[in-house]
Parts: C-alpha cells; sequence; structure tokens
C-alpha cells in the first residue's frame, strides 16, 4: 500500500524532517547506540551544520533526541567523534559519571577556517562547549577536518587522526583537551589521491595476530575518476581503506593492493565510521552522494538523506590478501521467518525485506513493477554487477541513470559457493555479496512500488520480511 512518505526508510536512520549527511560521534553507552549527524534543520539542503542526534537499542530502530551541538562563534559543526571518557582524564566529569568528550571540527563560513575544538555531556544528551576552544587551531591548511578519536595502546593515551588536505595527521594527547602532533599518511602513495575526509583508524584481529585498518572518504579530482566500464572507482567521492599496522604515532600501510581497496562498491555510501565503546567493530555510513543529494525526490515529511544500516566487520585473507568482509547486526531474528523463493518470479507484498541467498554460479536476482521499472543485482563469474538504471526516477539529475552512476560494479573475490546479503528499504538497496567482502550501498526511486522479485540462473534465495 503506498502512503505519503514512499521513499521514507523503515529501519534506516533518517532525520526528522530536512538536510542530513555524515555520520558523527558514534558511541555505544549504557545499552544504547549514540549516532550523532551532521543537520540542518531549517530546509532540505545543505545549510549551517549542527549536530543532530539519535540513540537506538538495536541498530534499526531509532529514537530522535534534541539536536546536541549548535553552530557558535567559531563557526558551524563539521564531522568530528565521541569517546567515554572513562577515567576522567578530561577532569570534565567524575569515575562514577564519566564523561562523554565530543571532538569536532568548527568550520567558519566567512573564510572556511577549519579548527578543532571538544564539547562534553554527563548526561550523553546534553553538552557543554569547552572553554578552551579551539583545542587544535589550524596554522594555515584549507582542509583542516573530521576528527576520529581513538584510544592509543602503544603509549597508553589518547590518540585522534583528522583529514589534513591530501593526508591524514596523527595527534595525541594524555587527557583529551591538549593535543600533540605524532605523525601523518599521505593517502595517495597506496590508493587514490585526492582530498580526504572522515578518516577512521582502529585494529582488528586476524589468524596472523592484530592489524589495523584506516579508512579514509576522499574527494577524487577529475583525474582519479575513472571514465571506462572495467573502473570501480567512478566517481567523485568514495571511501578506500589500508590494512597495516599502527606504531602510537602514525599508520603503516603493510599490506598493499595493487587496487583501491573499497568498503563499498555501490554510489551511495560515504564518510563511513566506526562506533567506540564497541567489543566488535562496526561501520555505519551516510547513504547518499553528493553529487546527487540536493535534488534527490522529497517525500511529505521533506527528509532528505539516510544512514546506511550498521555492518559489523571482520578482517579476511584472500588469495588477494587481506579484506574487510561485513554481515548486518540485528537481523538475525527476523531471519527465522524466512522461507525460500521459487526460481523465476515471486509476488511481492512489502517494500522493506531481505534476501538471504546462496550463490553457486552465475544468475541474476530482480525487481520489478509492472510499469517497467527494475533493479538487477547480477553474479557473473568475473564481477557482481548491480543495475540501477532503469529503476524508477532519474530526471531530477543528469548522470543518475548513466551507465557511470546507474551501473556499479566490482570484481568476484569468491569463485565457489558464496552467500549473498541483500537488504531493500524502499529507496536504499544494501548488497553485501562474496561472504560479505563485496558490498554495494545503491539509491533507487521506484515511482510505483516493486511487486515482483524475480531469481534465475545459479543463485538461491530466502525473503523475510523487515519491519
Amino acid at each position: 500500500m503506498q502512503t505519503k512518505n514512499k521513499y521514507k526508510p523503515v529501519v534506516h536512520f533518517t532525520p526528522p524532517a530536512n538536510w542530513m549527511n555524515d555520520p558523527n560521534g558514534m558511541v555505544y553507552v549504557n545499552g544504547r547506540y549514540h549516532l550523532f549527524y551532521q543537520y540542518y534543520p531549517a530546509a532540505p539542503n545543505w545549510g549551517p551544520m549542527h549536530w543532530g542526534h539519535t540513540v537506538s537499542e538495536d541498530l534499526l530502530h531509532w529514537e530522535h533526541l534534541p539536536v546536541a551541538l549548535y553552530p557558535d562563534e567559531l563557526g558551524c559543526i563539521f564531522s568530528g567523534s565521541c569517546v567515554l571518557d572513562r577515567a576522567n582524564v578530561s577532569g570534565l566529569g567524575s569515575i562514577e559519571n564519566p564523561p562523554l568528550i565530543a571532538v569536532y571540527t568548527n568550520h567558519r563560513i566567512s573564510d572556511h577556517l577549519e579548527q578543532q575544538s571538544i564539547a562534553y555531556s554527563l548526561d550523553y544528551e546534553h553538552f557543554e562547549k569547552y572553554y578552551g576552544n579551539p583545542v587544535i587551531p589550524n596554522k594555515g591548511k584549507p582542509d583542516f577536518r573530521d576528527p576520529k578519536v581513538f584510544f592509543n595502546p602503544v603509549k597508553n593515551c589518547y590518540s585522534l587522526v583528522l583529514a589534513a588536505g591530501s593526508r591524514v595527521e596523527f595527534y595525541s594527547s594524555e587527557n583529551l583537551k591538549d593535543w600533540k602532533k605524532t605523525g601523518d599518511f599521505e593517502a595517495g602513495i597506496h590508493g587514490l589521491g585526492g582530498i580526504c575526509e572522515c578518516p577512521d583508524c582502529f585494529p582488528l584481529m586476524t589468524e596472523e595476530g592484530e592489524k589495523w585498518i584506516l579508512i579514509i572518504s576522499m574527494i577524487l579530482p577529475p583525474e582519479q575518476v575513472g571514465k571506462d566500464k572495467d573502473c570501480f572507482h567512478r566517481m567523485s567521492h568514495i571511501t578506500q581503506y589500508y590494512v597495516g599496522t599502527f606504531d602510537g604515532n602514525t599508520f603503516h600501510d603493510t599490506e598493499c593492493s595493487a587496487l583501491p581497496l573499497l568498503p563499498d562498491y555501490g554510489t551511495d555510501n560515504y564518510a563511513a565510521v566506526t562506533f567506540q565503546n564497541l567489543e566488535e567493530k562496526v561501520m555505519l555510513g551516510w547513504a547518499d552522494n553528493w553529487d546527487y543529494a540536493g535534488q534527490a525526490p522529497i517525500d511529505a515529511d521533506g527528509f532528505r538523506g539516510q544512514m546506511t544500516l550498521a555492518r559489523q566487520m571482520k578482517l579476511v585473507k584472500t588469495a588477494q590478501g587481506y579484506r574487510l568482509a561485513f554481515s548486518f547486526p540485528g537481523l538475525d531474528s527476523l531471519k527465522a521467518s524466512a522461507f525460500p523463493l521459487f526460481p523465476g518470479d515471486n509476488r511481492l507484498h512489502t517494500q522493506t525485506f531481505g534476501l538471504k541467498t546462496t550463490v553457486n554460479g552465475p544468475g541474476k536476482i530482480t525487481f520489478r513493477n509492472s510499469t517497467g521499472e527494475s533493479v538487477e543485482i547480477e553474479v557473473t563469474e568475473e564481477e557482481i554487477i548491480v543495475d540501477r538504471r532503469h529503476g524508477g526516477q532519474t530526471g531530477f539529475q543528469k548522470d543518475y541513470d548513466s551507465d557511470c552512476y546507474g551501473i556499479n560494479r566490482a570484481p568476484r573475490l569468491c569463485q565457489n559457493t558464496s552467500i549473498m546479503e541483500i537488504v531493500f528499504d524502499r529507496c536504499i538497496l544494501e548488497v553485501l555479496a562474496d561472504d560479505g567482502m563485496t558490498p554495494f550501498t545503491v539509491s533507487v526511486f521506484p515511482v510505483h512500488p516493486y511487486e515482483k522479485i524475480c531469481v534465475t540462473g545459479e543463485i538461491s534465495a530466502d525473503f523475510y520480511q523487515i519491519q
């Protein structure tokens, strides 16, 4: 049944209204996942940034909370992170009531000056800005933003990584207030070069011991943006990751790859970072694309922007080297009611659902309606391909249904039987192919709800509803 908000997702977070982009300050405290986000509460387009705030107990259903941070005399509130200061090294709380410290970028609109500031909260909802801001002043860099704080096990202190033009810089602190630069990492040496944004740095265990991951979202210059069909980085904004070590001062890329490593091959996943204060590593990103986010169709609520589903990650050794593999936490209980789909056409009665598929060879899964709109997920011997060119509304932006933006593709990492997880939620499609190592996030705006799922080839699929 069509509703006035036919595109508003059910389990992908959206703002109460108006504009949203990057996730910020993600942290797990007292049984609740806190998600802050870049928010402009006055209009459905980008404007002076605030930090919106929402919480969840299951990473699927979210409760809106009041805006956490407002622009001030230092500027708008750009991206950043939160850390629970358990030992109260900041002195801004107590051992009994540890403060939640937000470390963020102030962006001054008049001259684009970007500096790092902090704020703290004792109830984890209302924040007080630190009187000594900025805690990391800017010494003349045009791009200097998006600090991600993490615990430094080598020096037994806190470190942060922030974006500074073509590189990311590392800083350390004993008290979360006084910061000293310790190193940097140039993104383009082993990967795609450009302007860095929204970095993250964290360890993961492997069969060979601990390895560190550095994630960087990138604004690519025109010469780095691929145009041919065999290129897997064809957009101006993309996210890449590196596998290596952290020596307490900086990150070292020790697991070099011939191709850039991407945590998502779709058009609509940017600025993804991980939750703090959580034993497992769980990532979440902005499920949109700067090239058309401000032009996308708007529902009655007037919201623009949604987040991806949370993705738990592990590091897997493959013939090509170590690769991140992802899964969707929180969906296991829903899969208990899953039932198998028949080969060929199956009737579809909901626009929010999941598929757990087994891939034994080439095949295709297609969602379509009676008006000819369709989106296809195809598995070949060499590639995974997600084609949204004919999925619905496309005229709002000239490139949305082009071969470059409409056909999303990635090389196969599994040649034998593999699992592919699929979630569709009204306007957003997520695919975790090749046992979770080949992810896609793709937006699609069907004019009419999809009515059928067609399964062909050497793919079997179990269907479950999500609500």
